[in-house]
């Protein structure tokens, strides 16, 4: 009689399965948009209200030469309002089983995480929504010059409308869809060490230095787009900040947990003069 083989089919009831208490992680879209953007009226919001008036005191009329002798004339201030309403709940609430806690490995705070994450994924995609360049002259919402390609030029199109708006300089911000933050490794200048005071682009894949003064995130929540802004153009505001709280819902006969996030915000785009999109 020929020999048999006792193998992992005839043993496979006592092979034993092991569940890795470490997660695989998911790939998630950067959000950097939400700590991009201004939220200097935050504090003044926290303690009570739903809206914030924000006040905007206009430039005076250029000074005039007074010959001597002569009266002056006075030029009245011109003050204008804006409100930041907040009037936002973002929230991702999950059900979770007793059972499931109890016969199986600790998942619960992954999911806390997730849910915590599809909220500032909404916020974020409301804060793009938002955001609505000038139209009148000079554009501020300007096309690439060459199909969906970021190149210098188109840079330097931005940089000088917000430069002709007497946009602040310190603390700008460039956020691109991730083919046109790819486009910016074929211009030599921003990846070449002998215009760079430190790192190496080509060799690190990210641009750690600023590009014509703006800082350079991207994200894949952006379509064949490029932002070029300063913070201040558009501030959002977190009234109580993020919630998260467990209910057990043994009180409706339900043999489970409920965990319930959200968050009280508002936002409000103050100037379209402070940001130029390239599409």
């Amino acid at each position: 009689m020929a020999d048999q083989l006792t193998g992992t089919s005839q043993a496979s009831a006592i092979i034993p399965e092991v569940w890795s208490a470490r997660f695989y992680e998911v790939r998630l879209a950067k959000l950097p948009f939400n700590d991009s953007v201004s939220s200097d009226y935050e504090g003044e919001i926290q303690a009570l209200g739903d809206i914030v008036n924000i006040s905007s005191i206009n430039e005076f009329d250029e000074g005039a030469d007074l010959p001597e002798g002569a009266r002056a004339d006075a030029e009245a201030a011109s003050i204008s309002g804006q409100q930041l309403v907040i009037n936002k709940r973002a929230y991702k609430d999950f059900i979770v089983t007793n059972r499931a806690k109890l016969q199986s490995i600790e998942f619960v705070d992954k999911l806390r995480e997730r849910a915590v994450y599809a909220i500032n994924k909404k916020m974020h995609s409301d804060i793009i929504a938002a955001i609505v360049p000038s139209a009148s002259a000079p554009d501020h919402q300007i096309a690439f010059d060459s199909g969906t390609t970021l190149a210098l030029a188109d840079l330097l199109e931005g940089k000088e409308l917000l430069d002709g708006s007497d946009v602040e300089e310190e603390g700008r911000k460039l956020v691109s869809a991730v083919p046109q933050f790819n486009d910016l490794f074929n211009i030599t200048g921003f990846t070449s060490r002998d215009f760079i005071p430190a790192g190496s682009p080509l060799t690190s894949g990210s641009i750690p230095t600023p590009v014509l003064g703006f800082e350079v995130m991207h994200t894949s929540e952006l379509t064949n787009t490029v932002y070029l802004f300063h913070p201040s153009f558009l501030t959002v505001a977190m009234q109580d900040g993020l919630n998260v709280a467990e209910y057990d819902l043994g009180v409706d006969g339900k043999r489970a947990a409920r965990i319930n996030s959200d968050i009280l915000w508002g936002l409000k785009q103050l100037d379209d003069q402070r940001v130029v999109s390239i599409s």
